[in-house]
């Protein structure tokens, strides 16, 4: 026969499970309620960060006009600037050092100076070799030039081709000089 005692149960592990349960319900509510305190600081925080950027677009577009301002009397000044030494450089002085240099049998073809390297570049054509060695040594003699350097030399149809580059000094003091002694 079999034998089924109804009034004894095991309450010691019904018991066991209910309280797990409870804890882990007290777990989750707790992770849950930190879940929540932190998407709210998060939120705030993001909400701060949104002021502070809103903040520096207003200041940004507040500081634009005069950031333009600022770089216009730059090119301004930068302009006047160039003026001003245009104005102080001498055309008929430059001119006139590059006739004293030239010597007999040298044509030039184009002429081309760099105001802000001081640079000068001469491209013509001489008759001969020696009228070609002429004009370098008369560059290497003036006081108003500096450094010649002969980049290019051909011969064509009987006259030799060339381009000659060379540093300009103006010589304002010594040409200050001869105009108070006259």
């Amino acid at each position: 026969m079999i034998t089924i005692n109804f009034a004894s149960r095991n309450y010691r592990l019904i018991a066991l499970a209910a309280k797990g349960m409870i804890a882990g319900s007290v777990l989750l509510t707790l992770s849950a309620a930190m879940m929540l305190g932190t998407s709210v600081s998060l939120r705030r925080d993001i909400s701060l960060l949104d002021q502070k950027l809103r903040n520096a677009e207003t200041t940004d577009e507040q500081i634009k006009p005069v950031l333009g301002e600022r770089e216009q009397l730059v090119k301004d000044l930068s302009a006047m600037s160039d003026l001003l030494e245009t104005r102080r450089f001498s055309w008929t002085r430059f001119l006139t050092d590059i006739e004293a240099i030239v010597p007999r049998g040298v044509a030039m073809k184009h002429v081309e100076f760099a105001a802000h390297e001081r640079t000068i570049s001469f491209e013509g054509a001489a008759q001969s070799p020696e009228a070609l060695r002429n004009l370098i040594v008369g560059l290497e003699r003036s006081p108003s030039f500096k450094d010649p350097f002969l980049k290019h030399q051909s011969l064509e149809k009987g006259s030799i081709s060339f381009n000659v580059v060379a540093v300009y000094h103006d010589n304002t003091g010594i040409a200050v000089a001869q105009g108070k002694k006259e």
